[in-house]
């Protein structure tokens, strides 16, 4: 045949398909080892024998009979219900899970696409002491078959080629009218009879593999064996996935404290070389505290966003992530959740959006909205910048809790506390559910392997710029617009504050900067705005400035360290990083530190479960299809937010 157009790659969850997928395109499509993580179906171009080739990745299914939101996806596109069928199909087929990998070759192979098949992971076939004839098994299915790694395999040619040799797939025993059936199935629900067609489908399949494979024995235990003996146990698992966290923190915090200190410097540096090039005035005061203190609150907290990512991307490529949700799954059920509620509650601690677009693989409608309740209180990477700049102001660094850094014992006790409460919320949700009928949940646990440092830096470095691309456009436009409204005021409130400043620097000259500087912020707009704010958040331990940036941050929550920053920008006398400054503030009531301890723990309690996050509101609607619950979740976790900061702010100030 000539050459498709429109390849569809099809393929069960966690078989190395959409790593070959980003092989063969060059796209930076993230891959990981759960299930359910290629929610929509991606699209890459490639060229073969100087044509243009479409290539599109399908979410990893187990079978065609299904009935989440991003399984269905696959059969509208192979069955053309509603999309433009492909031409032909990639088959990727896990060899070391070759009899439930040819149960969905089965229902394709009656679909009549011509196909070819790519055999991964022969590695882990063989530890475990299977041997797969490649050219015996590509007689039995009609197909050409082809082992490759794309994990590790640099040449990608010869899975090129194969795109050139397409053929019509045979039929594993007897034709069920599949296509038909298949219509019938979407427009009614289960068909009766399913398991026991399944059944016959294994029976015929298990013959296929008698003629295409050869066992042999496997002497020593495997080491995915032996590791999850501990990595799984039903209390040890806990523990061990505590450690890791708290070590992961750990890390972020240890490894990232240079690099931070380095950047701060380097912009102080770019702000007075500005300085001096240029006469002084509005324009100059625009740069370097508009938009260079803006660029500054986004790129200092670079490294601890690539560090977290990558030390997430080792887990994840190592195969642990899995386990993580094998043993938290146990809760989950117990809680009314559906067991693919962790995938997407632990794509939360990188971002809700996405991740609630992942529910779309929970089956059951009332499990999925459930999910979705609970999603946003994952501490997702937006709030690590906000985290990280509290620790560091209210907690010196050199400060051990124990074995751990303070620092990293509270942001990991953020981290729990978002997901204590989750659990609490989808307990209380399951009580006014009639039914505790709960859909089937299939969690495979892939063995051990050695993460790919390269991919795991690439994607790392991917989230490094996309915080800067995304968040950090809406950071800095946000910082120049509160230059503008921290700057200007009433003509009124402005004179006022210059007459005031008049007398106050007679009275002590040696703060005459930092004495203007803040009387000319509390008479401007921003000024105004943050006082009408304050009273309602001062019984927290928050003032007008924090008021200001908590308005702003329901843009994003990462606006709050940008917003900060602009509002303690440098004067004449005073060249010291926002850190710095904020940790020079004292309450004139009390004398003690103005974004102290208790400021900091209440002010992280209060982002860890605010629905700080208009974008996260958007998709939840699109999702939901209607506002109500997204704006019902903003007043209630507004509330717990607001009761969670007063509690901690009050405590936290009675001991400290």
């Amino acid at each position: 045949m000539s050459l498709p157009k429109r390849i569809a790659f099809v393929g069960n969850p966690n078989c190395g398909k959409s790593t070959l997928f980003n092989r063969l395109t060059g796209l930076t499509q993230k891959t990981s080892n759960l299930p359910g993580t290629t929610v929509e179906a991606s699209s890459g171009q490639i060229i073969i024998n100087g044509e243009k080739i479409e290539l599109i990745d399908l979410p990893g299914i187990y079978s065609l009979f299904t009935q989440s939101d991003d399984e269905r996806l696959v059969v509208e596109h192979l069955a053309g219900f509603g999309e433009t069928k492909p031409e032909a199909l990639l088959l990727v087929i896990d060899a070391s899970n070759l009899r439930r990998n040819l149960l969905l070759y089965s229902q394709v192979a009656e679909l009549g696409i011509p196909a070819v098949c790519v055999l991964t992971l022969s590695d882990s076939a063989k530890r475990r002491g299977v041997k797969i004839d490649a050219e015996a098994l590509s007689q039995e299915l009609g197909i050409p078959c082809l082992f490759f790694n794309p994990r590790r395999e640099k040449n990608i040619e010869p899975v090129k080629q194969l795109l050139t040799a397409f053929a019509k797939p045979k039929l594993i025993g007897q034709s069920t009218e599949l296509p038909n059936r298949l219509q019938t199935y979407w427009n009614q629900g289960k068909l009766p009879g399913l398991s026991e067609e399944t059944l016959r489908r294994y029976i015929d399949i298990e013959k296929v593999i008698q003629r295409t494979t050869t066992k042999f024995p496997v002497g020593l235990k495997s080491i995915t064996l032996k590791l999850d003996h501990y990595f799984t146990h039903k209390w040890m698992g806990y523990v061990l996935f505590a450690m890791i966290m708290m070590v992961l923190f750990q890390g972020v915090f240890s490894l990232a404290a240079k690099p931070m200190e380095w950047i701060e410097m380097g912009f102080q540096y770019i702000s007075q070389g500005i300085e001096q090039l240029l006469p002084a005035g509005m324009i100059t005061n625009f740069i370097t505290q508009g938009l260079i203190g803006g660029l500054e609150g986004v790129v200092v907290f670079v490294p601890q966003i690539f560090i977290l990512f990558f030390l997430i991307g080792i887990l994840e490529d190592s195969g642990y992530m899995v386990r993580a949700s094998f043993i938290t799954d146990r809760i989950m059920r117990k809680l009314g959740l559906n067991g693919r509620s962790i995938i997407p509650m632990i794509g939360g601690f990188a971002c809700a959006i996405p991740s609630i677009m992942a529910t779309r693989s929970i089956k059951s409608r009332k499990e999925r909205l459930a999910t979705m309740l609970v999603v946003p209180l994952m501490s997702c990477s937006a709030r690590l910048p906000v985290y990280v700049l509290l620790v560091s102001i209210a907690i010196p660094f050199a400060e051990f809790w124990g074995p751990f850094h303070a620092q990293t014992f509270v942001i990991t006790a953020a981290y729990m506390a978002g997901i204590v409460v989750a659990i609490l919320l989808a307990f209380v949700f399951r009580l006014f559910q009639r039914s505790a009928a709960q859909s089937e949940f299939i969690l495979e646990l892939p063995a051990y392997q050695r993460p790919r440092l390269q991919t795991v830096i690439h994607q790392a470095w991917l989230k490094c710029l996309s915080f800067l691309s995304e968040a950090g456009k809406v950071i800095v436009i946000i910082s120049m617009v509160l230059w503008f409204l921290s700057n200007f005021g009433p003509t009124e409130s402005m004179k006022k504050a210059e007459t005031e400043g008049v007398i106050l620097v007679q009275l002590d000259p040696s703060h005459a900067g930092e004495i203007k500087s803040n009387l000319r912020l509390e008479a401007s707009y921003a000024g105004h705005l943050g006082k009408a704010f304050e009273p309602f958040i001062e019984p927290l331990g928050y003032d007008w400035k924090t008021g200001i940036a908590l308005i702003t941050s329901f843009a994003a929550r990462e606006v709050f360290v940008g917003t900060m920053a602009t509002l303690f920008q440098s004067t004449e006398d005073d060249e010291s990083g926002i850190r710095q400054k904020m940790q020079s503030q004292v309450n004139p009531k009390t004398g003690k530190p103005l974004y102290g301890l208790p400021y900091a723990l209440s002010l992280i309690v209060f982002y860890a479960f605010a629905l700080q996050c208009m974008s996260t509101m958007a998709v939840m609607k699109r999702e939901i299809g209607t506002w109500h619950w997204p704006i019902a979740l903003f007043f209630i976790y507004g509330l717990i937010a607001y009761v969670g900061a007063y509690v901690t702010f009050t405590l936290a100030n009675h001991f400290s």
